[in-house]
């Protein structure tokens, strides 16, 4: 053995004289480099080599089995001299070579018992085992830890050197050695895995400081989304949707074509109630808990991008374009980028259904309401899981059901009839009984089952009711849309409450998908319509805002333009923000957008590759805008600056006028002097006091904005306790709303009949002007001492002399309103009555 290792040696390297040994034969150094290869050949590598054993040293060695290395085990039985590191190295490399052939596909184990180690913790100096016995492999496909453990401790002991060896031996037996018994690059090559090998779970190796070969697997992104709850997809809920949205953009760009279109948000409020409290159900029946942080992110992840892409962008185009579009910016773009829109439009005295209003966010306030229902409605939902789990659906019904009936009787109570709506309407606790009627449909149809994968829905054993109520309550929404308009009082007493009620009932038909509903709303369109639902309603708005305010054409003209824009914009934003965003979320989208970037040389050449940068360049001009507009807005438009301006002036002309007796009725009739005249109206009367102090000096006038019928009452009994109430009463009102049963005759019977009154006929092209000209015109008819001025057809036929808005008078509109006001003195001291208005409907 002696000289075996000695010629390994002296054919290795390049010896030099060597006399580390005094029993050396001298012929052995100037040996040349071709009878080296002797010996070297024999252990040739296992895949060539026979299986048949060739005589070798003791311990005999045994067939190799299927999935061992052989090579290995020539190795270390023809190294008998091999110290125990070496030995361990072998062991290394031979488990890595295992690791690398392919494994079957393992299920994940369900529960994992404690193994012994691969590598047994042995010392060097550790006594020799006994004879290894052959590892009968229960799959020979697969390793098991103690097959791996006993092929382990088949490798011979070092036996001890009879020589001992120096330093130059040592490396000499290590660099010989390598090559023989370290498997080849070859065998340590990953194989490619197959299909069944990529769907497996990867393996888990056991914890730092633990002996067991297996260890139960951490949770993976994969396995915790299969774990998530997830809802059903239904397609009909798209459809849904589409309608919901179409209601209201025709209500916006064609009032007098549906005059109910706002309808259309009340269904959204019992949509996502209905899908919300559906998720939170579902999560926490399956996973015993609701993850807040996990459920804000998502929502987040759905509305804010979209919602900060158009609000950035309008903001910077509305700053760019200035004027009375630009009013107010800075407080609409904090209140929508804060999701309290709803509230800040109502702090403001803003009204959604004014038609002289510019506020380009104003629809915002839905998103808010639902943002804010966000926020609190999990937290209320945890703790009442935590306390119902015995009985875990009749307390959250409870509750869903007593709060949604709190808030549509706050409504009902808080509105007022001739009033503006705007408090009841925006109010989240007065308007948020659409989101809790959704909820309360979730919690009577949304499965119990703990299983992820289980139906979310249980609705197939009453589907045939479920379709012929869904029919139903399709057209009795569709006769809302026509028939409730937004100044009826039905409408805040009970009207939206039925609205949000026959939405549950379409959700619930649409759910079970049965009936005509389901093959109605499952078509192309309505679902194409529905899921650019969101993108669509936050572009329509701002877009006819816009056009109106850089535009003079109809508004049937620039509602036809509108819409078509708003597809193109709802579109793009769908398919670049919306959907990045919500598959991949914040930060995975913009790695993916900077990874995509081309180089310089690609953006020259290629015209897809240099539109890389308009999306920064987009950002930049945004957050300019943005800035710029934030800055510098304004707080009150021009109108409202000159209305603001008369009402002053004419505060100070009823303070400083005595009080005048009520004069009576002359035999023979001449025109009133404006000492002989009180004026009560609106904004529009606000607008022409000027003109009307000019033609008829001493008039006292008191108008203000946004004026119904209620507060003006109360102003006529002000005036009329204070002595201020003369003899010729001039009304100017109607354009904020229509008057309710009764509300025109006590104003009537207020100012008497020995007073003479003139009502100005309203003009505008809001739903309920034609109603509140009907009232006036059957007012005049019926009393003796009613006549009108045809401020209405005046308006009709000099569009020019009007603001933006369309029914408040320029100056020189001023004038004609203050003409058709003398006309109407005339005609009452001719005595003629004939005079009617001849303002088209």
């Amino acid at each position: 053995m002696k000289s075996f290792l000695r010629s390994i040696l002296s054919g290795s390297t390049k010896h030099e004289k060597s006399s580390s040994s005094p029993s050396q034969p001298k012929s052995a150094s100037p040996a040349p480099a071709a009878p080296t290869p002797v010996s070297v050949p024999k252990a040739k590598p296992a895949p060539k080599a026979k299986r048949t054993s060739e005589p070798a040293p003791a311990p005999k060695r045994r067939r190799p089995q299927r999935g061992e290395n052989s090579s290995l085990e020539l190795n270390a039985a023809s190294l008998p001299k091999a110290s125990a590191v070496r030995k361990a190295q072998l062991t290394k490399a031979r488990e890595e070579a295992e690791d690398s052939k392919p494994r079957r596909r393992r299920p994940i184990p369900r529960a994992v018992t404690p193994q012994r180690s691969v590598t047994p913790q042995r010392s060097a100096t550790a006594e020799p085992t006994a004879q290894a016995q052959p590892a009968a492999a229960k799959d020979k496909d697969t390793v098991t830890p103690a097959s791996a453990a006993k092929e382990a401790t088949e490798l011979p002991e070092p036996q001890p050197a009879k020589v001992t060896p120096d330093a130059e031996i040592s490396r000499a037996l290590a660099r010989r050695s390598q090559p023989v018994g370290t498997p080849t690059e070859q065998q340590l090559k990953p194989t490619t895995p197959t299909r069944a090998q990529r769907r497996a779970p990867a393996r888990v190796d056991a914890a730092e400081g633990s002996n067991d070969v297996l260890a139960v697997p951490k949770e993976s992104a994969t396995v915790k989304q299969q774990r998530r709850a997830r809802l059903r997809q239904v397609p009909g809920l798209d459809g849904l949707r589409g309608l919901a949205v179409m209601a209201v953009v025709i209500y916006h760009f064609f009032g007098d074509l549906l005059p109910g279109g706002y309808l259309g948000v009340d269904m959204f409020f019992v949509l996502s109630g209905f899908l919300i409290t559906s998720l939170l159900i579902r999560e926490f029946n399956v996973t015993g808990r609701i993850n807040l942080r996990d459920f804000w992110i998502r929502r987040f992840r759905r509305i804010l991008p979209a919602a900060l892409v158009v609000l950035c962008l309008c903001t910077a185009i509305v700053a760019a374009i200035g004027g009375d579009l630009a009013v107010g910016i800075r407080e609409q773009f904090l209140g929508t980028l804060f999701f309290v829109n709803n509230w800040t439009q109502i702090a403001t005295s803003q009204t959604y259904f004014a038609p002289n209003e510019v506020q380009v966010f104003a629809h915002y306030w839905s998103l808010a309401v639902e943002e804010q229902f966000y926020l609190i409605w999990p937290l209320l939902m945890a703790g009442v899981f935590a306390v119902s789990r015995r009985k875990p659906k009749r307390l959250p019904i409870a509750v869903a059901l007593v709060l949604a009936t709190a808030s549509a009787l706050a409504m009902a109570f808080l509105f007022a009839p001739g009033a503006d709506p705007t408090r009841v309407y925006y109010g989240t606790d007065t308007h948020a009984f659409g989101l809790l009627i959704g909820a309360l449909l979730s919690f009577m149809l949304t499965s119990t089952s703990k299983e992820a994968g289980a139906d979310s829905w249980a609705s197939t054993s009453k589907g045939v009711l479920a379709g012929s109520v869904g029919v139903l309550a399709l057209l009795a929404y569709l006769a809302q849309l026509v028939w409730m308009g937004a100044d009826r009082e039905f409408t805040y007493r009970g009207g939206l409450v039925l609205t949000s009620v026959l939405g549950a009932a379409m959700i619930w038909s649409v759910v079970c998908e049965t009936g005509p509903l389901t093959w109605l709303f499952r078509t192309r369109v309505m679902r194409w319509l529905g899921q650019r639902s969101f993108s669509l309603y936050l572009w329509h708005w701002p877009i006819i805002m816009i056009l109106i305010a850089v535009s003079d054409a109809p508004a049937w003209a620039l509602g036809i333009l509108a819409l078509p824009l708003s597809f193109v914009l709802a579109e793009v934003t769908y398919q670049f923000v919306e959907n990045p965003f919500r598959r991949g979320g914040y930060i995975k989208t913009w790695h993916d957008y900077w990874a995509s970037r081309p180089s310089l040389h690609e953006m020259k050449v290629g015209f897809g590759k240099a539109m890389w940068p308009v999306v920064p360049a987009l950002v930049v001009l945004s957050a300019i805008g943005v800035a710029y507009g934030v800055a510098t807005s304004e707080d009150k438009t021009e109108l409202e600056r000159e209305l603001e301006r008369m009402a002053q002036a004419n505060e100070q002309a009823a303070a400083s006028a005595p009080a005048q007796p009520t004069n009576k009725p002359k035999e023979k009739r001449s025109v009133p002097t404006g000492k002989e005249i009180t004026a009560l109206g609106d904004s529009v009367m606000l607008a022409s006091s000027d003109a009307l102090t000019e033609r008829f000096p001493g008039i006292l006038i008191d108008a203000a904005v946004s004026r119904q019928y209620s507060e003006a009452i109360d102003s006529l009994r002000a005036l009329k306790d204070s002595g201020q109430l003369r003899s010729t009463i001039f009304l100017g009102l109607g354009t904020n709303g229509s008057a309710d049963a009764g509300r025109l005759d006590e104003l009537l019977d207020l100012v008497g009949p020995e007073r003479t009154v003139v009502f100005a006929v309203p003009y505008g092209e809001r739903d309920w002007m034609g109603q509140a000209r009907a009232e006036i015109v059957q007012a005049a008819s019926q009393r003796e001492n009613v006549y009108l001025a045809d401020w209405c057809g005046t308006a009709q036929e000099n569009p020019a002399l009007m603001y933006d808005d369309g029914v408040h008078p320029l100056a020189e509109g001023a004038n004609l309103y203050a003409e058709d006001f003398e006309q109407a003195l005339e005609q009452y001291a001719n005595g003629d009555k004939s005079l009617a208005t001849t303002c088209e409907a």
